[in-house]
């Protein structure tokens, strides 16, 4: 499968239609921003990547649909795909037209007839791969990776961040994992070291390992079980004995049966059903309140008893000042009638120089303290009595609260019994529970049933692994692995050495296990990202993907036969100058020049040795004067050409 065209239909029906010649080297050179690198995004997109990597820009605003025809071995293939729409990052649908005469269709007549799955399967089996969409193993989770059109596709393409890379040697290799595994499963087999379902049988095996572990893990548990099911079972029936779920104490003589059977009739034991009374908690809560209130009302009698009685002392305390007064006052009876009064002394009778009270004044004031004497005597029979009410009102609460106080203990009582048959319950409950889960485990391992259908699982899961161990014949491919990767070693040193790399006179060779180029050096092998400077790493990624074609198309393997590199001398055009002329002579070192020159002549050479089998299609700023170099530019994109033609994107601007 090669390159035939690359097709783009602007959104007002126009299309842009560029050919390139089979089996040849095609060079896409010009300026910086002229589109050469989107052509490379635009056949991944075609080959039936989901994800649009295209630069936001005049090619996203102008073209609705991208196409692609492919040359088969003996037909034609279109595939057409939406540009996305909106903020839409990817498309997963598209168009597959078979053909033998197939020329670039009008918008008008591309329509959705696949999606990206079925377009690689169809392409992928018209190379000569297998279903990419092979079924999962019995039991599996996860799809087993088989070999398709998308994998084959990461080895024939290298965009200008990829083919300058010490990281990485392949397309997309340092995307996630999932893609560094897809490309060391896949390899192999398009080396032809393994079956095409090598990848998937792989994942059924590492499935049927798995399902061997578990299988084994589930006899060694039932095996376990087995050994110590009797004094289990012992240990368990004594225990429904202690909870009260088994009557009688007969000894059962470790009879297996017989305690099983045992068992079972204690996990059928129905145990006396606990209710909860809301109406004796309602009546508790009632009896609370009522003691509440009674403990309340003693505290007020009290508080009126304490006043009563400190009434009772201030009036005992004010009668005896008052019998005092009246004691001192009775000396007037003495005094004998008409006496002169005020100014003369009651005893002896002579002239006073200060005035005395009168006695009838001191007979008023006798008479006032009598009376009031009276009052306080008067007072205190009521006082007693309210004392006594007191006494018996409190002594009759106090009579109500001992009853309300004896019911609630009552309450109390039945309540706690009553937690204590809750509590027993449960118990009986998670006893019966733990005997029946257990019963249930040796329900089958008592017959043995259960160990011998474990032990032919065990059997059949180790026939299954052993079978595609066989299968799998890892001594087997890996001598044919080390035969092909010998192979495309020697053409990379080859390659290497013509370019003159750093480390390129000595072996270079592919490792497909961590997906790199190492050459041997001095200090012993050394990987790519060892190996310093941009130039070596462009380099080396040009021998060694011109070495894997090279097999590829020798041994006739399933990969497409095509090659596209974006900007590979980009190490070498550093100024913007440069970029724009694409001169050698532009360049400011004679070995710059000269390596530009080789890496040119390299991918010429091996194009031109393996044509018509391969064509390699280079989109770079290098514009080289020799005649065999400008017989390979298809399009050269400077002084106002470009991709997308000017009045494409005015039309776009214009209807903005």
């Amino acid at each position: 499968m090669q390159l035939r065209s690359i097709i783009l239909y602007s959104k007002s029906g126009e299309k842009r239609l560029l050919d390139f010649r089979l089996g040849e080297l095609n060079i896409v050179t010009g300026t910086s921003q002229t589109g050469k690198s989107a052509l490379l995004d635009i056949v991944d997109f075609c080959l039936g990547r989901d994800e649009v990597t295209l630069p936001v820009g005049p090619i996203t605003a102008t073209v609705s649909w991208y196409a692609v025809i492919f040359q088969l071995a003996d037909t034609r293939a279109l595939v057409a795909r939406p540009a996305p729409r909106g903020a839409a990052r990817s498309v997963t649908n598209g168009m597959l037209e078979i053909g033998a005469d197939l020329e670039a269709p009008e918008l008008a007549d591309l329509r959705i007839n696949a999606d990206s799955n079925q377009i690689r399967q169809q392409l992928g089996r018209r190379i000569g791969i297998g279903d990419p969409l092979a079924q999962a193993a019995p039991g599996s989770l996860a799809s087993p990776l088989s070999a398709n059109l998308g994998h084959a596709a990461l080895l024939c393409l290298q965009n200008q961040d990829e083919v300058a890379s010490k990281r990485g040697l392949f397309h997309r290799q340092n995307d996630d994992a999932a893609i560094r595994n897809a490309l060391k499963s896949t390899l192999p087999y398009f080396l032809g070291a393994v079956p095409e379902d090598q990848a998937a049988r792989q994942q059924e095996l590492l499935q049927a390992r798995r399902a061997l572990r578990r299988a084994q893990g589930e006899l060694k548990s039932a095996q376990d079980l087995n050994r110590d099911v009797e004094s289990r079972l012992r240990s368990l029936l004594e225990e429904a004995r202690v909870h009260g779920l088994i009557e009688g104490d007969e000894d059962l003589h470790n009879n297996r049966a017989a305690i099983t059977a045992s068992l079972r009739r204690a996990t059928s034991f129905q145990t006396v059903r606990v209710t909860d009374d809301e109406a004796q908690r309602g009546r508790e809560l009632a009896l609370g309140e009522q003691a509440s209130g009674m403990r309340r009302q003693l505290r007020v009698i009290a508080e009126e008893r304490k006043l009563l009685t400190d009434l009772q002392a201030e009036e005992g305390g004010y009668a005896s000042a008052v019998g005092r007064g009246m004691s001192r006052l009775s000396a007037l009876n003495l005094v004998p009638d008409g006496f002169p009064g005020e100014q003369a002394c009651p005893v002896c009778g002579s002239v006073l120089d200060e005035p005395d009270p009168t006695v009838a004044d001191m007979h008023a004031t006798l008479d006032d303290l009598s009376r009031q004497l009276d009052a306080v005597q008067t007072a205190r029979p009521h006082r007693e009595r309210a004392m006594r009410e007191l006494e018996l009102r409190a002594a009759e609460i106090r009579q109500q609260l001992r009853g309300v106080e004896g019911a609630l203990s009552v309450i109390a009582e039945e309540r706690s019994r009553h937690a204590g048959l809750l509590a027993h319950a449960e118990t009986q409950a998670y006893t019966r529970g733990r005997i029946d889960a257990y019963l249930t485990q040796i329900d089958a391992v008592g017959s043995g049933g259960d160990l011998h259908r474990l032990e032919a699982d065990v059997a059949i899961a180790q026939r299954v692994v052993a079978g595609l161990e066989a299968q799998l014949d890892a001594d087997d491919a890996e001598d044919r692995l080390t035969h092909s990767l010998s192979y495309i070693s020697g053409e990379v040193t080859r390659h290497a050495r013509q370019l003159r790399l750093e480390h390129g006179d000595r072996l270079v060779r592919l490792d497909v296990k961590k997906l790199t180029v190492v050459a041997d050096s001095a200090q012993g092998p050394t990987e790519l990202m060892r190996i310093g400077s941009g130039k070596n790493w462009v380099g080396y990624h040009i021998a060694a993907h011109l070495g894997l074609h090279q097999y590829l198309v020798a041994n006739q393997r399933p990969v497409p036969r095509f090659l596209m590199l974006d900007q590979p001398t980009q190490p070498y055009y550093p100024s913007d100058m440069a970029k724009r002329s694409g001169r050698l002579e532009d360049l400011a070192l004679d070995e710059d020049r000269e390596a530009v020159k080789r890496l040119f002549e390299l991918m010429y050479q091996v194009t031109a040795s393996l044509s018509p089998n391969f064509q390699m299609i280079v989109s770079d700023h290098a514009d080289l004067p020799d005649p065999w170099f400008q017989a390979c530019v298809r399009y050269n994109w400077r002084d106002g050409e470009a991709l997308i033609p000017q009045h494409w994107i005015d039309q776009q601007q214009a209807g903005a």
